[in-house]
């Protein structure tokens, strides 16, 4: 591993066990066993490392997506859209992803980055769905789907009796 990819697991490490708040070079470099120069090596400052995490959080969620797509191409009516859903509900079972959604979530809306990594993925997805089932139902699914995020990352209870799984396979049969 790279020395520049070792500082981006240390980060991510950081925010899962230690939370956003305690996200600093300081305790990167801690982690990571590189001295606190050696970050500034690869990473201007910790924007910039944040900016890293964002890239490195979408490469995964959209390989992800790749991952279902490639399941479902040829035997669904909407791959893209139901691809989507699986995907996601994939990584809510995530742990490491969701704490680094959470985290990535509370910088990106603190205004300490730039949010058009998020914003040109959701508008990217959106396209996708809405090709597929249109844009009325793009929208209602994408935000079924980030309710189900804020309530993991919030910590949220289900409903007694309620799966994320059994939403999912509703909004399925909600496309048809």
């Amino acid at each position: 591993m790279s020395s520049r990819q070792q500082i981006i697991h240390a980060a991510i490490d950081v925010i899962n066990e230690k939370g956003v708040h305690q996200y600093s070079l300081a305790n990167v470099a801690a982690r990571s066993g590189i001295t606190k120069a050696a970050i500034f090596y690869h990473f201007k400052n910790k924007n910039e490392l944040t900016l890293s995490l964002i890239k490195y959080t979408i490469e995964m969620y959209e390989q992800i997506l790749a991952e279902e797509f490639e399941k479902l191409k040829d035997s669904s009516r909407y791959p893209f859209t139901e691809s989507y859903l699986n995907g996601n509900l994939r990584q809510l079972s995530d742990d490491a992803l969701i704490g680094l959604h959470g985290a990535l979530l509370a910088t990106a809306v603190s205004g300490d980055v730039d949010s058009g990594y998020w914003d040109a993925a959701y508008a990217e997805d959106f396209e996708r769905m809405a090709s597929e089932v249109g844009a009325e139902m793009a929208e209602l699914l994408r935000y079924a789907i980030d309710g189900m995020w804020h309530a993991k990352i919030l910590n949220i209870k289900e409903s007694e009796g309620v799966t994320k799984e059994q939403v999912v396979q509703k909004l399925k049969q909600m496309l048809g």
